[in-house]
């Protein structure tokens, strides 16, 4: 810490003398930037003309609160969050900067549904660094979680440390209905893989039901979905096959293609694909598929 020299030389003013008091105080709060024990800071008071004596304390005091503010931003932007889910002290760093993961940006409100593991929104919040932007949803509880998955503990903590909101046991088919869901206006809503698990029951039924099933979930997810999206939001669905037929089921709620895209596995660190509901826990094969983004359809005025 710096310390004030006790004169203030040449000192003539009432104006001079009333600036002093207010350097004094400034200078003693101000961190000792140069690593010395002992500085010495001198407020030398020449003789200036008494027109320029007020503008001189007023542009040191604008510069100095300045200093004052930059600083307190610089505290803010790398703020500590502790994880609660662990017990232990575990520091994330927050950062304000815009962050991007291939569609996905942290200033974007995300809710995803259908989780499996968490591991694709953990890969998502690991990437923006902090993500209170993110819901992650699972249709699964805790209990399934636990036994079929080995890493969704892991993949939660991720989450969590990072501002996170996880929810259990939501249903992508009746979602907008969701007492604290419902409420809110999304601009991404993810669902990878969608897939009418049924505790393996489906597996029984002939290929065609199989398939109707399938459809069925895909319906009910895009009328919800398409009451939770803002203005310029985005529906994604990332699929193996376009046997679904997604647009002509988004075409009857009122969504458009906006386009289809290449999904890889690898553009996002840590994701591991897993089996729906009575899956396990095997990753399976995701290739070739791709992500259909879906808006609302634009309405003319004529």
């Amino acid at each position: 810490m710096g310390i004030l020299h006790s004169t203030c030389f040449g000192c003539k003013t009432e104006d001079e003398r009333s600036i002093y008091p207010y350097l004094k105080s400034r200078l003693q709060n101000r961190p000792n930037r140069g690593g010395h024990s002992s500085s010495t800071y001198y407020v030398s008071c020449k003789e200036p003309t008494s027109s320029s004596t007020g503008k001189h304390a007023l542009e040191e005091r604008t510069r100095m609160k300045k200093t004052d503010r930059e600083e307190e931003e610089k505290k803010k932007s790398c703020k500590e969050v502790t994880s609660s889910s662990t017990g232990k002290d575990s520091p994330i760093k927050t950062s304000r900067e815009m962050r991007w993961i291939k569609h996905y940006s942290n200033r974007h409100r995300i809710l995803l549904v259908g989780e499996g593991d968490f591991s694709f929104s953990a890969s998502l919040a690991v990437a923006f660094a902090s993500a209170p932007n993110i819901i992650a949803t699972s249709l699964n509880s805790q209990e399934f979680l636990k036994k079929n998955y080995s890493r969704a503990a892991s993949n939660i903590d991720k989450l969590r440390r990072r501002e996170s909101k996880v929810m259990h046991e939501v249903d992508a088919t009746k979602m907008a209905n969701h007492p604290s869901l419902g409420q809110v206006k999304f601009d991404r809503i993810i669902f990878n893989f969608p897939y009418a698990g049924l505790a393996n029951t489906i597996k029984t039924l002939p290929p065609e039901s199989q398939l109707r099933s399938h459809r069925r979930l895909v319906d009910l997810f895009l009328k919800n979905a398409r009451e939770m999206i803002s203005e310029n939001g985005e529906i994604h669905i990332s699929h193996k096959t376009m046997e679904f037929k997604l647009e002509t089921i988004a075409s009857s709620h009122g969504l458009r293609l906006i386009e289809a895209v290449q999904f890889n596995y690898l553009d996002y660190p840590g994701y591991r694909t897993k089996c729906g509901f009575g899956g396990d826990d095997d990753n399976f094969n995701c290739n070739p598929c791709k992500t259909c983004k879906f808006g609302l359809k634009k309405v003319h005025y004529y």
